[in-house]
Parts: structure tokens; sequence; C-alpha cells
């Protein structure tokens, strides 16, 4: 066998292995936070996450930017700076909240649901080519949101639902992450996927920590003990600054379309991993929610993407 050949067949089925393994570690970030979020606030969550998932990315971005043959335009920095606001800091405070006021398995689905909004806005925001099947499936995904958010209560009594207010935070995260993917889609496409990540995340957290102090005030470390330190390190060490770049590779390997296919994993091991570790029991609307947003999100991704005559 050639060794070329040997190699693409080696690679072939490491890479669908390292991607299940990138989505498991994801869905464990879940139980971690709704853990942390019984004696530490949202706010101290979503910044010592960021903190120790930008540290470990801080020499990677050197290296990375002393490889470019140009350097980065000072107004590209700027806005991607400005994107950090909104799809690290605002993502991350709606996360950790809606994950607080909810549960970790609505935490994995709701935040998951990002395709369909971004479905549904990418049209109208880069004028992304209309599609009558991925349209179809972000209003399947809308009414699988529903079944999920609602528990199967009549409109009228959804207010009193157990989890609504932090479903909806939940769904808040779902569509800032989803516009800040829709505009940072230029500058990944003129720097890579990695610098635009490495840039948001860094302006992202220092957003979060003015966010912590103007919620905790001084007292930043309320609340986090010794044995709650490994674990803040943990969803920030290894489920941020490892997985995103592992992410990042693997849509460059495997094509954008079969690397994000595997998020499908995240809630199915959200679910498992809450029920597993925190003891948290779905209801069967949720089963049905997830089920609906789950084939929506799968019907969605099976479809190129093209914008201005580029196909994605």
């Amino acid at each position: 066998m050639p060794e070329s050949t040997l190699k693409q067949e080696v690679r072939s089925v490491l890479w669908p292995i390292l991607l299940v393994f990138v989505m498991f570690i994801l869905a464990t970030v879940f139980p971690a936070t709704k853990h942390l979020s019984h004696s530490i606030s949202p706010a101290t969550i979503a910044f010592f996450r960021y903190l120790w998932g930008t540290i470990p990315l801080i020499p990677l971005f050197i290296i990375e930017n002393k490889k470019r043959s140009a350097p980065l335009q000072r107004k590209d920095v700027l806005a991607m700076g400005g994107l950090g606001l909104l799809g690290i800091a605002v993502f991350s405070i709606c996360y950790t909240f809606g994950v607080k006021l909810s549960t970790a398995y609505n935490g994995s689905l709701l935040i998951n649901s990002q395709p369909i909004f971004t479905t549904l806005l990418a049209p109208l925001i880069i004028k992304e080519a209309f599609s009558y099947i991925r349209f179809l499936g972000a209003l399947a995904g809308v009414v699988g949101v529903y079944f999920i958010v609602a528990g199967g209560l009549r409109p009228g009594d959804v207010l009193a639902h157990e989890y609504f207010w932090g479903n909806l935070i939940l769904l808040g995260g779902a569509l800032s992450i989803s516009i800040y993917s829709i505009l940072l889609k230029r500058y990944v496409i003129k720097y890579g996927g990695f610098v635009p990540t490495f840039l948001t995340m860094l302006s992202g957290t220092a957003v979060l920590l003015a966010a912590a102090l103007l919620i905790n005030g001084s007292d930043v470390f309320r609340g986090i003990t010794l044995y709650s330190w490994p674990l803040l390190i943990y969803v920030g060490v290894v489920g941020t600054a490892l997985v995103y770049p592992l992410f990042n590779l693997a849509l460059k390997v495997t094509g954008v379309v079969r690397a994000v296919g595997f998020k499908l994993l995240i809630p199915v091991f959200g679910i498992a991993l809450s029920m597993i570790a925190l003891g948290e029991r779905p209801g069967s609307f949720t089963y049905i929610g997830a089920a609906t947003v789950i084939a929506s999100v799968y019907l969605i991704q099976r479809v190129p993407v093209r914008v201005r005559n580029k196909i994605y």
C-alpha cells in the first residue's frame, strides 16, 4: 500500500475519533458549570473560564502571528476585539447564568441551537443565499426549542415553567454566538480560525472581568474553594483552550460540514452526563424537543452554504 494512501486511511480514522473526544469534553463543561454555580457567581465562573482558556493560547498566538507575511490591520484587530464583547462576554454570561437557572442538559441543548439562529439571520446580515431546506430545518428547530423551553405547558402557562427564565437566557446566548459567528466569518476567511478566536477571547475576558467586578464587587473570588479551583481550571484549560484549537484544525482537515456535524453529539453527551453526574432527569417533552433540535441541526448542516458566489 502506498505511504500516502496509508496516511489518508489513518487520518480518516483518527480525526473522527478526535472529534468525538472534543465533543465529549465540550459536553462535560455543562454539568461542571452547573456544579460550580451552586456556590460561585456565574459572572465569576465566566471570567475564570476564559481567563484560564486564554492564557495557554498566548504563545500559540505569538507563533502564529510571526508566520504571517503581512501584519494584522489595526481596524480588523479593533473589530475582532469588539466582537469579543458579543461572542465571548455576552455569550458566556448568558451561558453561565442560564445553566444556573435551568439545567445542564437544557444548556447543552439550547446553546447548541446556534445553527437555527444562524440559518435565519445569515441571509439578512451577510446576504447568504436563501435555502428552503435550511429554512424548513430552522423552523423545525424552533418547534423543538419551544418544547424544551415550555416543557409541554400551554402558551399561557409558559412563564410559570420552573426553568423558563434560565432557558430564555440560554437562548440569548445561542443568539449572541450566532450573530458573532456570522460577523466573524470575514475575519476567519482573511486570517484563519485561530487569530480571530484568540483576539475575541482576549477582549471578551477583559469585559468578563469588568462584569465580575461590577456584579460581585471586589470579592471576585467569593465562593471559590480549594476544591473548586481544579474544576474552574478544567473548564478553562481543557474545556476551552484545548478543544477550540483542535476543533479549528479539524475544520481545516476534515471540512466544515463534516466537523460541525459532530456537534450534534454535544447535547447527547450533555444529557447523559447531566443524568449521571448531577442526577438530572429530563421530562418527555425535553426528549421530544431534543430529538427535533438535533434533527433540525443535522438537516441544516447537510446543505452547503453559498455566500456571494462562494460555498462554505
